[in-house]
């Protein structure tokens, strides 16, 4: 994997820590747990969808055919490195359904 220019501009910043779990945003902690999933997965979805745009287009440079890529069968190692990212990704867009919610978003937060 390519090592990443420490020089290019980020605009990460850290986590401002919360008690998001347990605290019902919009009124019902169901539907506060839903809009996180929907904004995970949209958020997968659109880095996943470029990505593969830029892979595309790197692969069509190179004269690598279409077929090529709808006929590749991974490794076993590629199986279990993909399962585990899979795994990964359904706790991140599905976890917060999890989430209690009995908290209401207007009650004070523990000092950390």
């Amino acid at each position: 994997m390519a090592t990443p220019d420490s020089k290019r501009p980020t605009y990460a910043a850290e986590a401002i820590p919360s008690d998001v779990t347990t605290s019902t945003f919009l009124g019902n902690p169901v539907l506060d747990n839903v809009v996180s999933c929907v904004v995970a997965m949209s958020a997968e979805m659109w880095a996943t969808k470029r990505r593969m745009k830029v892979l595309e287009a790197v692969l069509a440079r190179t004269g690598v055919a279409a077929d090529k890529i709808e006929k590749y069968v991974p490794t076993a190692q590629e199986t279990l490195e993909w399962e585990q990212e899979r795994d990964r990704y359904i706790e991140l867009v599905m976890g917060p359904l999890t989430n209690a919610g009995y908290r209401s978003f207007s009650s004070g937060f523990d000092k950390r």
